[in-house]
């Protein structure tokens, strides 16, 4: 049986006729595929739904196994439409696909190009959607956000610790998608804002660290979000002295390599970084 290894995913054979979907960033088992005499069937765990894990997974295993044409069976909706976008066709009683009409939807492309972004443009590496997110803290805007449950244990850790020195963190942003940070900038494209000067702000899609699940934007009481005053403050101070610690680091410092304005404010979670793994 074969091993395959995605952008994103590890997917190793474990019994006969099924694969084990793990998470490449920490090896965390997030689903299951199975494959036998032509017929394929996933399941994930639902803290891995809606994340292009399913087209990722099946789309590599399928490519791998080569076998002239693959079925599957769904009355669900959304299954359905998994299905469908990855080019099978439905028949009487299931869906089939070729090996020629096999096919990967690739989002990244489509908005980048709906934004008019060329390659040129795109100074910041590429970042990988998380493949994992659970619910983290409600927001400074008193909204939901999600991270990678390694970002979210980290970000407690750190919160906790700073609340005993005195110091209070807040989230003012968390995971956002390649959808969303495409919406960001049309925004402010339909706003009049060159792309040039959006780009200096907003990573293209596929190029923010926010997509990871390991990102996040931090505030603290007294002071203005998203601002560079908060440099000033006591909560700043304690995460350049102790965020490392944590496994946090300041992504965009100033005079950064990326081009990107100095955000004060803009911590990313890298295990190596840190003790609390």
């Amino acid at each position: 049986m074969t091993y395959i290894s995605t952008q994103r995913l590890d997917i190793k054979p474990t019994h006969k006729n099924c694969w084990s979907i793990f998470d490449k960033f920490d090896q965390h088992l997030i689903g299951k595929l199975f494959f036998k005499k032509q017929w394929f069937n996933i399941i994930l765990k639902p803290h891995s739904l809606g994340l292009g894990v399913a087209t990722e997974s099946a789309f590599g295993l399928m490519k791998a196994i080569n076998c002239d044409h693959y079925k599957a069976k769904t009355d669900l909706a959304h299954a359905a439409s998994f299905l469908r976008g990855m080019g099978f066709v439905k028949q009487e009683n299931h869906y089939m696909v070729s090996a020629e009409t096999l096919t990967c939807p690739d989002p990244y492309l489509e908005l980048n190009q709906s934004l008019g972004i060329e390659d040129r443009k795109l100074s910041c590496p590429f970042q990988p959607t998380a493949v994992q997110l659970i619910d983290s803290d409600i927001d400074c805007f008193d909204r939901s956000t999600k991270l990678h449950p390694q970002a979210h244990h980290a970000w407690h850790q750190m919160k906790q610790a700073a609340k005993d020195d005195g110091v209070l963190l807040q989230l003012v942003s968390a995971f956002r998608s390649m959808k969303y940070q495409a919406q960001l900038i049309q925004g402010k494209l339909d706003n009049g804002i060159p792309l040039d000067d959006i780009l200096s702000v907003n990573t293209a899609p596929g190029h923010s660290e926010h997509h990871t699940g390991r990102a996040i934007d931090i505030t603290t009481h007294e002071f203005e979000a998203l601002s560079t005053s908060f440099e000033s403050s006591p909560a700043f101070k304690w995460l350049t002295d102790r965020g490392a610690e944590f496994g946090f680091i300041m992504s965009y410092p100033k005079d950064n390599q990326y081009g990107i304005i100095y955000e004060p404010w803009h911590w990313c979670y890298h295990p190596v970084a840190g003790v609390n793994k």
